[in-house]
């Protein structure tokens, strides 16, 4: 009888190890990475595939059917670059003053210096690679964004753009921004400004002043059917060409205004403006 149960303990104990180890060998058939690989009759990619999840460059996910992308695991930090690889300071000027051009810098030499402004210099420049002379505007990105005047630059360099093949408005050549300066690239008017005229003559012929005021008169009214006001028309902003025609330039006041509508910003220059407008504070 004592053999007898000492026969059966024995047993069960076999019993209970061959059940241990068919336990394990069953867990070990249902590791994770296979009970992912079956899981809803769909396969993921294993671990020990070529395409592995820790792969750098999987052509495409098995569950959504979709392509994958270069993978960004080999640089954590990868995901975190933005869509747009500039900075704020370039950013700001951006569509009308684009980073790369046709032009740059180094195509153009400096002849010598036309004229100061609040936020830059404007130079004669000669292109290296042709005999030909321009205006070079070279702006301050600092004093401009300093001054509030970023939406202002932006809007002269579209119009000018935008108008400049009209007759007897200066002609755009091109614009382009540096992580400090902006440029605009203008054709050269040789003639001067018309308050040098002035000044040098004291008085025009009658037969000169209808033709200079005619012309302007043309320049201005395709503005306004073009939906732009000048607002600021001096004889500093009335250059003459070779053949003394006249060219508007500086539209840093201009502004579109579509028909019927108005505006109420006082703007201009002091001693060109009505004595009634400078009475009221505003």
């Amino acid at each position: 009888m004592g053999n007898f149960l000492t026969k059966n303990t024995e047993e069960r104990k076999k019993r209970s190890v061959h059940t241990t180890r068919d336990g394990q060998a069953f867990t070990s058939q249902f590791s994770l990475s296979h009970f992912v690989g079956n899981l809803s009759g769909r396969s993921f990619v294993s671990i020990s595939s070529d395409h592995s999840v820790y792969s750098t460059s999987r052509p495409w996910s098995r569950v959504s059917r979709r392509r994958w992308h270069e993978s960004t695991l080999n640089n954590p930090l990868e995901a975190s670059k933005t869509a747009w690889p500039v900075s704020h300071q370039e950013s700001i000027f951006l569509p009308e003053f684009p980073i790369t051009t046709d032009l740059q810098t180094k195509d153009f030499e400096v002849v010598e210096t036309i004229a100061k402004g609040a936020f830059g210099e404007v130079f004669k420049a000669k292109r290296v690679t042709e005999d030909k002379e321009y205006a070079l505007k070279v702006l301050n990105k600092a004093q401009l964004v300093h001054e509030r005047a970023v939406v202002q630059v932006k809007e002269e360099a579209k119009i000018q753009a935008i108008v400049g093949h009209h007759t007897f408005i200066a002609g755009a050549v091109s614009r382009w921004q540096t992580k400090k300066r902006l440029y605009i690239v203008s054709e050269y008017i040789p003639g001067g400004e018309l308050l040098a005229l002035l000044d040098k003559w004291r008085k025009l012929p009658e037969e000169v002043v209808r033709v200079f005021v005619a012309e302007i008169a043309i320049a201005i009214d395709f503005l306004h059917n073009a939906g732009i006001i000048f607002r600021d028309l001096k004889p500093e902003n009335i250059l003459l060409d070779a053949d003394y025609h006249i060219k508007l330039i500086d539209f840093g006041l201009s502004k579109w205004l579509s028909i019927g509508s108005r505006t109420t910003t006082l703007c201009g220059t002091l001693q060109y403006m009505v004595w009634d407008l400078t009475r009221y504070k505003y």
